[in-house]
């Protein structure tokens, strides 16, 4: 799922055209071949396009900045020891949803190219389809919640202001298409335990 952050590149605020055009191409290959490389480790093709497609990805948020995902899943990984890319998935769902009628046109490009949504869907049809199939891919692949990983859930809650602050203090929160206060990045800590 850390594989889907080509649509945090796309929606950065310090997106460009040389960052779009690695953003979607790494999505066209993601969104065919995530749930493939997931169930048949052995489908070379699929595999090929996951890896070509992970790379463009890094090539696209290397050069439009990481946003909000990043900037909250740093701190999941200081305090509780979570493996980036697993954090940054936990956070995806719940980034996106916060995010979505901020840039509702390039969300709904994200869907379209990752196959998530039709071509004729609306922007907010593709929206809706982009956020579910999020929060399914999650269910589907075993991405743990908090929770489920293994945090003690007083502990989490004690230092969500603290997580929240060091987000912000790492400035990609500022690249993302809704800037949040330090009190609605507490919220989505929060809400990764719903």
């Amino acid at each position: 799922m850390g594989s889907l952050l080509p649509i945090e590149a796309f929606v950065s605020r310090k997106a460009n055209a040389y960052s779009d055009s690695q953003a979607l191409a790494a999505m066209k290959l993601i969104g065919p071949n995530l749930r493939k490389v997931f169930w048949d480790g052995n489908d070379k093709v699929a595999r090929e396009s996951m890896m070509l497609g992970s790379t463009l990805a890094g090539i696209a948020f290397s050069n439009s900045s990481v946003a909000l995902v990043h900037g909250m899943s740093r701190p999941i990984g200081a305090f509780f020891r979570v493996p980036h890319g697993l954090s940054n998935a936990m956070l995806l769902p719940a980034v996106t949803h916060f995010s979505l009628n901020t840039a509702k046109e390039r969300y709904a490009e994200c869907a379209r190219t990752l196959t998530f949504a039709k071509p004729t869907d609306s922007d907010k049809v593709a929206c809706e389809k982009l956020l579910t199939t999020l929060i399914d891919l999650n269910e589907e692949l075993s991405v743990p919640t908090p929770e489920q990983f293994g945090i003690d859930k007083t502990h989490f809650f004690e230092v969500v202001e603290t997580m929240a602050k060091q987000a912000e203090a790492s400035g990609s929160p500022g690249n993302n298409p809704r800037i949040p206060t330090i009190a609605e990045m507490v919220t989505i800590y929060k809400q990764l335990w719903n």
